[in-house]
C-alpha cells in the first residue's frame, strides 16, 4: 500500500506509478526518481495493467496546472491521478485546479457530483449552491467560485449563493481578476481568523466590501497601464532639457543682440541686465509653456481613458486655447533642428500646435508620437518656472499682477483644486493669497475675476496633471514661503505601506491575517474592508510589537542586497517584523507570523526575500544555524507554491558557499573564584597587557589610506587657522609649526608604512598626548621606542612606526571656541565634506573593536572610555600616553571636538558654513546636520519644514524614509549625535513639525535641488 495525499492509501491490488512511468514503492520512494518526493504527481490503477496512457494523460494535465492531480482525476478507463503524501494544502485545492482545467464538461472525471460538491463547500453544499457554482464555472468565474470554496466555513449556503453570484450582470458586477496561485484552503484560514468574531451577516458584509474593493484597485492598475502605454518607454528627459536650455539661450543671445546691434562679447553679456518689461516676457513666455505642458499631459489622460478620437475631442477647447499662446514664427523657431541636440520641439507648444489643428480628424500615430513626450516635458517645465519664475519673485513685477480670466474661460477649474482653498503667497509680498482676496470679496465673486499669474495656482494644476498621469488622484502641494512644493508621484506613507493591498482577494486576506497575528484587534463596529484594516493598523498592541529589531549574523548581513548567483534576483534579509508584514501580505503566507518573529528576533533563523528587478518577491527562505553550517527549513513561492526547481539548485548551492559559523566558546566552570587581595590589582595591570597588543594594531591601522587622507586634512585645517589656506599637496606633510613653534619635518610623508617585523624607528610621535617636545638625540630616541614605562612586557613589545601629525597635536590644545574659528576659516582649504569624512575616520575605535583579542576587551571592559572626551581613570592614563596609541586617541577626541564645533555653527547660524552645506554637502553629512537643526526647537537658524507633521517620507529623489532601518537617515543618528542632536526631542519634533531645514541651505528648487545635489 502506498500513502496518497489528504488521508488516501492505496487498495492491495492497486499500483502506484511517477510521471515518467516507473513503479512507487510502498514507503514512497521510487526507483531513484523524482516522482518519489513528498506530494509528487503519480498515476493509480489496477496492478499488472498497463499504466502507459494514463502516464501520458497525467503529463498533459500536469503541464495545465500541477496542482489539479490530487483532485483523483479519471486518466483512462481504471486509472486515476493522486499525489504522494506529503502535498501542500487540501483536497478542495486540488478540485478547484481541476474544474478550471476541465470545465463544466469534464467535471464527471472528478467522479460523483455530491462527493465533488463536499469537496468544494462542506457541510453547506446544498442544491442552489451546487446550481450557483456550476454557473460559476461555466462562466469562468474562477475568483467568485475560489472564494466561495475558501468562505464555507464561515458562511451559510444562501450568503454562499450571493457570492457566487458575484461578478453577473447585476449591481454588484464588478468583475474580480482570479489569483490562480493562491490556494482556497490558505484563504480558508486566513477568513477564519479575520471574520470569526464577526457575526454571519457582518461577514458576508465585509467580503462583499471587499471584492468590490479589489476590483476597483484591479481596474485602477489596468488604468495605470493605459496611462503609461501613452508615455515612451524610455525616458529621454536629460535630452529635452538640454533642448529647452539651448533654445532659452539662444532666444537670449539674440535679443542681446538685437538690443546691442552686434553679437555680444563675453563683458557685454555680463553687464547686459534685462529690464523689468523685458523680464516680464519670459515670465509671460515660461507660463505659456507650463498651461502647454498641462493640456498636453491632460490630453495624455483623456486619450488613454477615452481613446483618441474621444480623448481630443474632451481637450480640444483647451489645445485651442494653448496653441494661441504661442504665435507662428516662435513655433517655428522652437521646432527648428539644431545639430548635436535632439530632435524634439524645444518647446510644448509646438505638439500643442499640431494637435489643435488635427482636432477634428486626428490619426492615431500621429496623436501618440506627439502625447509620448508629455510627461518629460511637464518636469523640464516645471524646472524652467522654478529657475526663471520663482526663483525670481523680488522681480515678479507686472506679471504678477496679469489676470487669468482668458484662460479660467476655456480650461475652467479642475475639481482636484478649489481656488478658494488655494493659501500660496502671492508673489507680490503686498497682496494677499487668493483664498484670502475670496473671501474679502462679496459671495458669488467668480474666482477667475480675482486669480493672477502670481497666485500660481496653475503651477499646482500642472502638477495635478503630472500626478494623474501616474495615476494618482492629485498632486501633494505643500504651501512654501516663496513657492508651493510639488510632489507628483509621492512616496506613501508609513502606513500606508503597513496597509495590506488589496491587489487581489488572497493578498488582503493574508495581509489583515497578519495584522491580526501581531496582535491588532479588529473593530467591533467596522462595516467596510476599509474600516477593519483601519482599526488593525492602529491598533497599539500591532505597533509595539514592530519595534524589536532582529539579530542578523554577519554571513547573512553582508549579503544583504546582493545578487543571488546565476540569476536577476536580489537577496533581501528580514530585520525587523514591519517588513515580514509586508512581505507576508504580498506572498500570502504565514511569514509574518510570531512564530517567525520571535524566532528571528531570538537570531534562531534568518528569514529571506528573493526579489525580482521590479521589487516583486519571487520567494521567502527560513534558514537555521547550525554548527557545520546554513540549512533551509523553508522555500516557499507565493502562496505557498513550490519554487521551480532550479531556482531551488541556485539557492542549495548559495547556502553551501555561506561561511560555517565560529564554535560557541565553552561556557566557563560552575564555579565562585575566591576573593584576591586587593594588592594584586595594580592600577598599571591595563597599560602592561594590554598595551603590547593594542599598541601593534593601532600602529597598523593608522597606517590606512584612509586615516593618512584623515591626517592630512586635519593639518590643512589647522594650518589655514588665520584664514589663509595652505598649499600643501593632499598626500604630503605639510610644513606646519607645532604649538611650541618647530617646523615639522619636511621628508616625513603620510602613507609610508613600516614592515610588521622592522624595528621601530627612533623617533617619538609629535602628536604625544601630552603636548611634550620630541626627543632628537639617538638616546632619547631609544627610549621613546622601547616606551617610556617600565616592565618586562610593556619594555619587550616591538610596534610599527607610527603616523604622526603636528596639525593634529596643536589642534587638540585648541580651547573650543578656538575649534569653531578655526573649522570656520578653514573651510575653504579643506571642504565640508572632506573635514567631515576626516572626522569619520576613527582608528583607536576601529582597532578595540574589530582587532583587539575578544579575551582582552571582555577582561578590560573599561577600555571604550579611551573613545570619550573625558578625565581618564587611572588605570587607562598610561595606555593613553603610550606612544603608539596617544596619535589614535588624539585623532578621536579631535574628531569629536571638531564635530561638536560644526554642530554649533550651524545652531548660530554660520553663513560660511550654510554656502558651503547648501552647494557641496554629501548625504551622510546633510541628514546628521537636518537631524541635528530638527532637534533644536528652541535654538538655531530659520527653519522651514520639508515633510508634514508626522510623516517619515522624505520628498526629493532619491527617495528615502525617516524610518527605513538601512537609510542614510538612520546611518546619520550616531553622528548627529556628535553635532549635539537630541535623538528623543528629533522624534517628537517630526511628529508635530515635521523634518526641519534652514532656510539659508534652500536655494534654486528648494530642498528637493539640495537633496539631488547632496545625492550625486
Amino acid at each position: 500500500m502506498v500513502r496518497l495525499a489528504f488521508g488516501v492509501v492505496t487498495g492491495r491490488d492497486q499500483h502506484v506509478w511517477d510521471a515518467r512511468g516507473r513503479p512507487v514503492a510502498a514507503d514512497g520512494a521510487g526507483g531513484g526518481t523524482e516522482g518519489g518526493t513528498e506530494g509528487a504527481p503519480v498515476v493509480v490503477g489496477p496492478a499488472g495493467a498497463d499504466p502507459a496512457p494514463a502516464v501520458a494523460e497525467l503529463g498533459r494535465l500536469l503541464a495545465a496546472d500541477p496542482t489539479a492531480a490530487g483532485a483523483g482525476v479519471e486518466l483512462c478507463p481504471g486509472f486515476v491521478s493522486a499525489r504522494l503524501d506529503g502535498a501542500r494544502g487540501d483536497r478542495r485545492d486540488a478540485v478547484l485546479a481541476a474544474v478550471r482545467v476541465l470545465g463544466l464538461d469534464g467535471l464527471h472525471r472528478l467522479g460523483e457530483r455530491a462527493g465533488l460538491l463536499v469537496a468544494l463547500f462542506g457541510t453547506e453544499a446544498t442544491k442552489p449552491v451546487a446550481a450557483a457554482a456550476s454557473q460559476a464555472i461555466a462562466d469562468g468565474r474562477w475568483a467568485a467560485l475560489q472564494l466561495a470554496s475558501a468562505a464555507s466555513g464561515v458562511l451559510g449556503a444562501e450568503q454562499l449563493e450571493r457570492v457566487l453570484r458575484l461578478g453577473l450582470p447585476a449591481p454588484e458586477a464588478a468583475v474580480v481578476e482570479p489569483a490562480l496561485e493562491a490556494a482556497a484552503s490558505t484563504m480558508a484560514g486566513h477568513l477564519e481568523r479575520v471574520l470569526t468574531p464577526f457575526p454571519r451577516r457582518r461577514r458576508l458584509d465585509l467580503l462583499l466590501d471587499l471584492w468590490g474593493r479589489v476590483a476597483a484597485e484591479q481596474e485602477r492598475v489596468r488604468r495605470k497601464q493605459r496611462l503609461r502605454a501613452t508615455q515612451g518607454r524610455q525616458t529621454r528627459l536629460e535630452e529635452l532639457t538640454a533642448r529647452y536650455e539651448a533654445h532659452e539661450e539662444e532666444l537670449l543671445i539674440a535679443h542681446i543682440t538685437q538690443q546691442l546691434g552686434h553679437e555680444p562679447s563675453l563683458a557685454d553679456a555680463a553687464r547686459w541686465f534685462p529690464e523689468p518689461w523685458e523680464r516680464a516676457a519670459l515670465m509671460r513666455r515660461v507660463l505659456a509653456d507650463a498651461l502647454a505642458a498641462t493640456v498636453l499631459v491632460r490630453t495624455a489622460v483623456a486619450v488613454a481613458d477615452h481613446g483618441v478620437r474621444e480623448g481630443i475631442a474632451r481637450c480640444a477647447d483647451q489645445l485651442v486655447a494653448a496653441a494661441a499662446l504661442m504665435k507662428p514664427d516662435e513655433a517655428g523657431r522652437a521646432a527648428r533642428r539644431v545639430p548635436g541636440l535632439a530632435g524634439l520641439p524645444a518647446r510644448p507648444g509646438c505638439y500643442v500646435r499640431d494637435l489643435a489643428a488635427k482636432r477634428h480628424d486626428p490619426r492615431e500615430p500621429y496623436v501618440r508620437q506627439r502625447l509620448a513626450r508629455a510627461t518629460e516635458y511637464a518636469e523640464v517645465v516645471i524646472e524652467a518656472v522654478t529657475d526663471r519664475v520663482l526663483e525670481a519673485r523680488p522681480q515678479a513685477g507686472a506679471w504678477a499682477g496679469a489676470g487669468m480670466r482668458e484662460w479660467r474661460a476655456v480650461a475652467g477649474y479642475t475639481p482636484q483644486r478649489d481656488p478658494a482653498s488655494w493659501s500660496q503667497p502671492h508673489q507680490e509680498e503686498s497682496r494677499a493669497s487668493l483664498s484670502e482676496r475670496l473671501a474679502a470679496r462679496p459671495p458669488g465673486t467668480a474666482a477667475e475675476e480675482e486669480e493672477t499669474a502670481g497666485d500660481l495656482l496653475w503651477y499646482a494644476e500642472l502638477a495635478d496633471a503630472l500626478a494623474q498621469l501616474n495615476g494618482h488622484e492629485r498632486a501633494e502641494v505643500d504651501a512654501g514661503p516663496n513657492y508651493p512644493y510639488l510632489h507628483w508621484d509621492p512616496f506613501p506613507r508609513p502606513d500606508e505601506q503597513l496597509t495590506p493591498p488589496v491587489e487581489s482577494i488572497p493578498a488582503a486576506l493574508a495581509g489583515a491575517a497578519q495584522l491580526i497575528s501581531f496582535g491588532g484587534r479588529p473593530p467591533r463596529h467596522c462595516r467596510t474592508w476599509e474600516e477593519l484594516v483601519t482599526g488593525l493598523v492602529a491598533d497599539l498592541r500591532f505597533t509595539e510589537a514592530f519595534t524589536r529589531d532582529f539579530a542578523l549574523p554577519e554571513p547573512l548581513a553582508a549579503r544583504d542586497g546582493t545578487i543571488l548567483p546565476g540569476t536577476r534576483l536580489r537577496v533581501e534579509c528580514a530585520r525587523n517584523a514591519r517588513m515580514l508584514t509586508q512581505w507576508s501580505a504580498y506572498m500570502g503566507n504565514c511569514i509574518g507570523s510570531p512564530h517567525y518573529a520571535e524566532a528571528a528576533a531570538q537570531g534562531k533563523c534568518v528569514l529571506l526575500a528573493l526579489r525580482h528587478e521590479n521589487g516583486s518577491i519571487a520567494a521567502n527562505i527560513e534558514l537555521v544555524q547550525h554548527t557545520r553550517g546554513w540549512r533551509i527549513d523553508e522555500f516557499r513561492a507565493r502562496f505557498n507554491a513550490d519554487p521551480e526547481l532550479a531556482l531551488r539548485q541556485r539557492v542549495l548551492a548559495w547556502v553551501a558557499g555561506l561561511p560555517v559559523p565560529a564554535p560557541a566558546a565553552p561556557e566557563p566552570p560552575d564555579r565562585l573564584p575566591g576573593p584576591r587581595p586587593a594588592s594584586r590589582r595594580r592600577p598599571e595591570r591595563a597599560s602592561l597587557e594590554v598595551s603590547g597588543p593594542l599598541a601593534a594594531l593601532v600602529a597598523d591601522v593608522m597606517t590606512a589610506p584612509d586615516v593618512v587622507a584623515a591626517l592630512n586634512t586635519l593639518d590643512r585645517l589647522y594650518a589655514a587657522r588665520d584664514g589663509t589656506p595652505t598649499n600643501a599637496a593632499p598626500g604630503s606633510r605639510a610644513s606646519t609649526s607645532t604649538a611650541h613653534g618647530s617646523q615639522a619635518p619636511a621628508s616625513t610623508t603620510y602613507g609610508s608604512r613600516a614592515p610588521a617585523d622592522a624595528a621601530p624607528r627612533a623617533q617619538a610621535p609629535a602628536s604625544a598626548a601630552h603636548g611634550s617636545q620630541a626627543p632628537t638625540n639617538a638616546a632619547t630616541g631609544r627610549q621613546a621606542a622601547t616606551g617610556a614605562a617600565t616592565g618586562p612586557r610593556e619594555l619587550a613589545v616591538a610596534v610599527p612606526e607610527a603616523q604622526t601629525s603636528a596639525g593634529l597635536a596643536a589642534l587638540r590644545r585648541l580651547s573650543s571656541d578656538r575649534i569653531e574659528r578655526t573649522c570656520r576659516h578653514g573651510l575653504p582649504a579643506t571642504g565640508l565634506v572632506a573635514l567631515w569624512r576626516a572626522t569619520g575616520v576613527r582608528p583607536l575605535e576601529r582597532a578595540l573593536a574589530a582587532a583587539l583579542d575578544p579575551r582582552l576587551r571582555d577582561q578590560y571592559d573599561r577600555l571604550p572610555l579611551l573613545l570619550a572626551d573625558a578625565p581618564l581613570p587611572g588605570s587607562l592614563r598610561r595606555l593613553a600616553r603610550h606612544e603608539a596609541i596617544a596619535p589614535a586617541r588624539s585623532m578621536e577626541l579631535v574628531a569629536r571636538r571638531i564635530r561638536a564645533a560644526l554642530g554649533r555653527l550651524v545652531r548660530a547660524g554660520d553663513p560660511v558654513l550654510a554656502d558651503h552645506v547648501a552647494r557641496r554637502a554629501d548625504t551622510a553629512l546633510l541628514c546628521a546636520l537636518v537631524i541635528a537643526v530638527t532637534s533644536w526647537p528652541d535654538a538655531g537658524p530659520p527653519t522651514v519644514a520639508v515633510t508634514r507633521p508626522g510623516e517619515t517620507a522624505v520628498p526629493g529623489f532619491p527617495r528615502t524614509d525617516l524610518d527605513d532601518p538601512d537609510g542614510p537617515w538612520r546611518r546619520a543618528f550616531p553622528a548627529a549625535v556628535e553635532l549635539g542632536a537630541d535623538l528623543a526631542v528629533f522624534n517628537e519634533r517630526i511628529a508635530t513639525d515635521g523634518l526641519r531645514v534652514p532656510s539659508a541651505w534652500l536655494g534654486r528648487g528648494g530642498w528637493p535641488a539640495l537633496w539631488q545635489r547632496a545625492a550625486r
